[in-house]
């Protein structure tokens, strides 16, 4: 298993994106081999390791038996779509490349990526995204030192553009850093924290103590009001590589913050509540991972369903590539419940692991040695060994269900 993410989280993301235009990989193998059918699953595979690597969107016939490889399965990405900040949604893809100023929507088709329509796109190096309904996705970013956000009909990638009223830069910060995003009767709900932009500080870079939720009206997308905490610091995300946040049953939106993600190492990684019609933090609510983790920070969030939720945790203080693991907890009632008992996995934040079905998570994960998908049955505490990722893949990117 190559690591190959090993960089200061803004710089690796520009480094990684000259990766995915200009890799490279030997794959006769898989190029030349019959393509099958594409199922109701798919993984974004990386073959290779730097600077000689290549992408591929991979079809997954079972989550739970037989293995996955890329030997006629894979469509490649490489020079197309950048491979991890993707949104995913009913099989098609989507992807705002800042570097190559265009903002696409594919799809697979025999064994291919497919161009379903691109438009030039500059205005945002994009973090977040929201689903209004099945045809419009608000995404959000940064551009030119302001918080900016677009908003995309996706069945003529049609955009409308503008900026987002946010608080004011305090001294000492530069831009905006974009966490999480959600969409609940009418308004949107997006994290964000002050960034500097001054990395001859690096590693130590200036941590602003506090972090706001915008809650901002749609369509108008303007701000009403702003959350504000200093618990802890930076809300989770960019969610276009994994998720910090979700919506329960009852329509109440849960967020972790990350910390480490704003270089800070003091702060705890937190879970905070926003109940079903309030624009304000439960103040009943607050979840402390961190004391229940050995310290540990938490980058991704999935919810599994019956108050309870997957969060990938790394120990802080340390690089953005550390080892994770995975934990189960009671968010309902901000209980810690388990550790998962799986393999270390080798990767960092920006790796979508997880697929909810039927009462049951699917891990992908990235281990030291084979790369297997586990399945951990909450209902019975129980997880097994799935479907192995086999043939010279060197990194599991995402996870998807595409219909």
């Amino acid at each position: 298993m190559n690591r190959f993410f090993s960089y200061p989280a803004k710089a690796m993301l520009i480094a990684l994106t000259a990766l995915a235009l200009n890799g490279c990989t030997d794959s006769e193998d898989i190029q030349n081999t019959p393509v099958e059918e594409e199922g109701k699953y798919s993984a974004i595979l990386c073959v290779g390791s730097w600077p000689n690597t290549a992408y591929y969107i991979a079809d997954v016939p079972s989550l739970t038996t037989g293995t996955i490889s890329l030997k006629g399965n894979g469509a490649e990405m490489t020079g197309k779509v950048y491979a991890q900040d993707i949104i995913q949604k009913d099989g098609f893809y989507y992807h705002a490349n800042f570097g190559s100023g265009r903002f696409g929507k594919y799809h697979v088709e025999n064994g291919a990526l497919v161009i379903d329509k691109e438009v030039p796109f500059t205005f945002l190096n994009w973090s977040s995204y929201a689903w209004i309904d099945d045809q419009t996705v608000v995404i959000f970013g940064d551009g030119e030192s302001e918080g900016r956000y677009a908003i995309v009909k996706v069945a003529d990638m049609t955009v409308t553009t503008g900026k987002l009223d946010l608080k004011a830069k305090p001294k000492g910060f530069d831009g905006y850093s974009i966490g999480f995003a959600e969409y609940r009767d009418g308004k949107l709900f997006l994290g964000y924290q002050f960034s500097s932009s001054d990395w001859s500080l690096y590693p130590n870079m200036p941590v602003y103590n506090e972090f706001n939720v915008a809650v901002v009206s749609y369509p108008s997308m303007k701000t009403e009001s702003t959350i504000t905490d200093t618990r802890s610091t930076t809300p989770g995300g960019p969610i276009v590589y994994a998720p910090a946040s979700f919506q329960d049953e009852n329509g109440d939106i849960y967020f972790i913050s990350d910390p480490v993600s704003g270089y800070d190492y003091k702060s705890p990684s937190s879970v905070y509540r926003i109940k079903k019609g309030a624009t304000t933090l439960d103040p009943a609510y607050y979840f402390d991972l961190s004391a229940k983790t050995s310290n540990g920070m938490g980058p991704a969030m999935w919810y599994i369903g019956n108050g309870k939720a997957i969060v990938r945790t790394r120990v802080a203080g340390t690089s953005i590539d550390a080892d994770h693991s995975f934990s189960v907890i009671d968010v309902k009632n901000g209980a810690f419940i388990k550790k998962l008992d799986l393999p270390a996995d080798k990767g960092e934040r920006m790796v979508n692991a997880v697929v909810v079905e039927d009462g049951k998570a699917y891990i992908a994960v990235n281990a030291v040695d084979k790369d297997y998908i586990w399945e951990y049955d909450p209902s019975a505490d129980k997880l097994t060994k799935g479907a192995e990722f086999v043939d010279g893949i060197d990194y599991i990117l995402r996870l998807e269900k595409t219909k």
